[in-house]
């Protein structure tokens, strides 16, 4: 062989072996992406749980020493949530995931309502927040509200964490530094400047590396993860912008980001706006620059707005005339939005309804889930909140109600369908239900129904074909049926997911008769007439102490409306029906048959959640997931058996109670 035939040949291998350590970094950051992932979620899951138990102890009004601890322990679970989220967007990007948005951005609501949020971290410290936005600077652009958010929230947050007194100031001026301008030859430089402690250069050069924080001494002072400045380095990078930080030790820092932007006329959008023509909107918010700017643009889309910045004012006119939705701010002067959200339901139960605030609070946006109402954080683009009142008025449905309005509901697990068929007994809707997708296209082409709510996975045609040959069917027509999928799957809540497949909404298992109600009153299948039937919430009685019922109970009264004789049959008939089930699990495990394997456990995951069984829900779950990944556990079928037989006892003991 020839010295040159020698060289090519280690070249080549040297070629190969760079490959291999490239492939196997790749496999490496995709395994870090995946657990990451899959930690955060699987903590978020029964913090979520946390979240609802202590909302439901504030409720009962305790006394003030409880009601400081429980005000602590959101506080908490507030903060573990916002650890989780940094871990997930680390995921995201380490996976190349992390995707921006593209919506109108209106520049001076988006600083003063971040702001407006962290006015409530500085009540008895001496610290004053100011906002500096030059006159140039333009109204509207073009981004991602969600992160440009996270991004000045990470740094101002961050400021006041070393800022004893003094002031934390948010600017924004058209000045730009360290990048140049796009085609368009507009960019911003945001700056968050504090009064507080400053920095080494030192310091200043390594503190946007993940996991790096500005105390590091081990009698720390300071909290955090280290992952905020690391997350908001990338986004701006993302966003084709620079970060940096200019800092002296005792002289305050200021942390700056510029970013290239377009300008959008606020008369005008480069986004289709949706049309809300006749829609009435009753708009409840103190800040007069807020109300000023949803009131225009609402009415920018055709609806008919009035506007009041209090509590008392809202409920006086609802109670007054009907309007078709409300946009509720939360914190108003004389009332919580919230609160005032609860009476209107009261006095008008099929009023669409909108909490639009600054605050981005799970433990809020879990107790409006559980009501039915639409959560969106301040601010969201002229698109983002008339869609948002679109789907929230009933005049906005896009349903034929001089036609058929019966439901049909496509679903293959009997415990689920008995749940369902019980809801739609207590709101008062007539609907038939079929066992999969193939059942629902027979169905379909009889012309009785007007809506479908499906299942994702069915024997012989699942919920994706069916909604794909339901669309193909549509091309070249102005017809467009609706279709709600129903999925104990928590990543296809997301919004983008299922729309990209076809569906119109997303019921996320197990449904609470509020979102059930509000689901069919916005699709036409309720009116106000049809339906006289109100969700009533008794009490719960869980046993004090025990963290994760077999039953929960709470859970049970959101989803029935009451936890009586029909919700004990109703876990009968669940008993029944699962036992061969769990059974054929255990067969699957020793025979190997990873298929049957899978699909037992995503019947079981489904028909436990639906009977508020949520550890054994929680445990096929796993199940299902360790069995996709080609992992099944001996173990883990032995942890539902006897899970199965907790639930089993438990219902013995109600029935004979």
């Amino acid at each position: 062989m020839s010295d040159k035939d020698n060289k090519d040949d280690l070249a080549q291998k040297a070629i190969e072996k760079l490959q291999r350590a490239v492939a196997e970094a790749d496999a490496m950051a995709g395994m870090k992406s995946n657990f990451l992932a899959t930690m955060s979620h699987e903590i978020r899951t029964p913090m979520q749980s946390i979240y609802g138990l202590l909302e439901l102890i504030a409720d009962e009004k305790p006394d003030e020493k409880i009601a400081s601890m429980v005000a602590t322990a959101q506080e908490s679970a507030s903060g573990l949530l916002e650890i989780l989220d940094d871990i997930l967007d680390v995921a995201k990007m380490d996976a190349d995931k992390m995707e921006m948005d593209v919506f109108e951005v209106p520049v001076r609501t988006l600083v003063r309502g971040i702001l407006e949020a962290l006015a409530v971290k500085v009540h008895g410290v001496d610290i004053e927040l100011k906002d500096d936005i030059e006159k140039d600077v333009p109204f509207v652009i073009i981004g991602d509200p969600k992160r440009l958010r996270q991004i000045i929230m990470n740094l101002a947050g961050n400021a006041m964490k070393f800022t004893e007194k003094g002031s934390v100031t948010v600017r924004v001026t058209k000045k730009i530094k360290s990048i140049k301008p796009v085609e368009t030859g507009l960019a911003l430089r945001f700056e968050v400047i504090d009064t507080g402690i400053g920095m080494s250069h030192e310091v200043c050069d390594k503190l946007f590396k993940s996991f790096v924080q500005a105390d590091n001494s081990t009698a720390r002072q300071y909290g955090g993860t280290g992952l905020g400045l690391s997350i908001s380095k990338k986004l701006v990078e993302l966003m084709s912008g620079a970060i940096g930080v200019e800092s002296k030790e005792g002289k305050g820092s200021t942390f700056w980001f510029e970013i290239p932007v377009v300008e959008v006329s606020t008369d005008t959008t480069t986004l289709d706006l949706p049309s809300l023509d006749g829609i009435s909107v009753l708009s409840v918010e103190d800040h007069p620059q807020g109300a000023k700017e949803i009131v225009k643009s609402l009415r920018s889309m055709g609806a008919n707005v009035e506007s009041c910045p209090t509590y008392k004012e809202g409920l006086e006119l609802v109670k007054r005339r009907p309007f078709d939705v409300g946009v509720i701010d939360q914190g108003l002067p004389d009332g919580l939005g919230l609160d005032l959200i609860k009476e209107i339901m009261e006095a008008r139960p099929f009023m669409g309804l909108i909490m639009y605030t600054v605050r981005d609070d799970v433990g809020l946006s879990h107790s409006l889930q559980s009501l039915g109402v639409t959560y969106l954080t301040k601010p969201a683009s002229r698109a983002g909140l008339g869609e948002a009142v679109q789907n929230a008025a009933k005049k906005s449905v896009r349903i034929n109600t001089d036609g058929p309005t019966r439901l049909l509901i496509a679903e293959d697990t009997d415990s689920v369908r008995d749940v369902l068929q019980r809801q739609l007994e207590k709101i008062g809707v007539d609907a038939d239900l079929v066992y999969n997708g193939k059942e629902a296209l027979a169905a379909l082409e009889t012309g009785k129904y007007g809506i479908l709510i499906t299942d994702l996975h069915m024997p012989e045609v699942d919920g994706y074909e069916l909604v794909e040959t339901i669309r193909k069917k549509e091309e070249g027509t102005d017809n467009h049926f609706p279709v709600m999928v129903l999925t104990a799957d928590v990543q296809m809540a997301q919004r983008e997911v299922y729309l990209r497949h076809g569906f119109d909404e997303c019921l996320l298992k197990p449904v609470s008769l509020g979102q059930f109600r509000q689901l069919l009153f916005r699709w036409g299948l309720l009116t106000e007439e049809s339906s006289a039937a109100k969700e009533t919430v008794p009490e719960a009685s869980d046993p004090a102490g025990e963290t994760a019922p077999a039953i929960d109970k709470n859970a049970m009264i959101e989803q029935m409306g009451a936890f009586d004789d029909s919700a004990i049959e109703m876990l009968g008939l669940f008993i029944e029906m699962t036992e061969p089930l769990v059974e054929r699990l255990q067969k699957a495990l020793d025979s190997n048959d990873g298929h049957d394997l899978k699909e037992s456990a995503h019947s079981l995951k489904g028909g436990a959640r639906s009977a508020s069984c949520n550890v054994l829900g929680d445990l096929a779950a796993q199940l299902q997931d360790d069995t996709e990944a080609g992992k099944p556990s001996d173990g883990l079928v032995e942890q539902i058996v006897q899970e199965f037989k907790r639930v089993k006892s438990e219902v013995k003991k109600l029935k004979a109670a």
